[in-house]
């Protein structure tokens, strides 16, 4: 049992390093974001200070490069006026939420809600049986027919990292927390490459039904 349990581990690390380049929207925040936190040490006179305009500096660029991809796929599904308010209800509006509070608490908190909200909407996906998240956000990813054991992952996959940023904010700086939080994307886009890859070798051996 321990062999097989091992094999399989092999097998999603070796599907974990097969992925292709990443995109540069994914990149760049990270980027400034690590260039930027030093300064800001030295610049502002308190650790939160400098966590709050880091972090807010991170976010506003990933709502930017992100904006045109997400307004086209709201439109695919609403009208163009609708789709830029939810855009700007969900970007700047959260933002300024956070400025005002202005506490990095709430700032690392929210990244829990964010992963908590996803991990509901595909188990309420999972539990109607239409496969409307996994089709929208995973669509041309994963065989025919897979899709609700994907779902059930990517379920899981959002509550994993629901607890792992709650461990995080517990247990680290807000220091280390940052690095997670610039981290993140590049490593959320590798294991969710890994996890279709799995989903896809498991419905080829006829786990697809569960």
């Amino acid at each position: 049992m321990l062999d097989e349990i091992f094999v399989t581990m092999r097998a999603f690390v070796a599907l974990f390093q097969r992925g292709g380049r990443l995109p540069w929207t994914i990149l760049m925040p990270l980027l400034v974001m690590g260039f930027s936190w030093p300064l800001l040490r030295v610049v502002l006179p308190s650790e939160r200070e400098a966590f709050m305009f880091a972090f807010m500096l991170a976010m506003g660029l990933r709502f930017v490069l992100a904006a045109d991809s997400t307004i086209q796929r709201l439109q695919s599904q609403i009208s163009g006026r609708t789709a830029l308010i939810i855009l700007l209800l969900l970007g700047p509006g959260v933002l300024g939420l956070l400025i005002y509070f202005g506490e990095p608490i709430w700032c690392q908190r929210f990244l829990s809600l964010y992963f908590l909200i996803y991990a509901c909407l595909y188990l309420l996906d999972v539990v109607d049986g239409r496969h409307a998240m996994v089709r929208y956000f995973l669509s041309g990813e994963g065989p025919k027919g897979s899709e609700a054991m994907m779902g059930r992952v990517m379920a899981i996959f959002y509550l994993t990292l629901v607890l792992l940023n709650e461990t995080l904010i517990r247990q680290t700086s807000l220091s280390v927390w940052l690095i997670y939080f610039g981290l993140l994307p590049i490593l959320s886009c590798r294991v969710q490459l890994a996890l279709v890859r799995t989903v896809e070798a498991a419905h080829a051996n006829g786990f697809g039904r569960f």
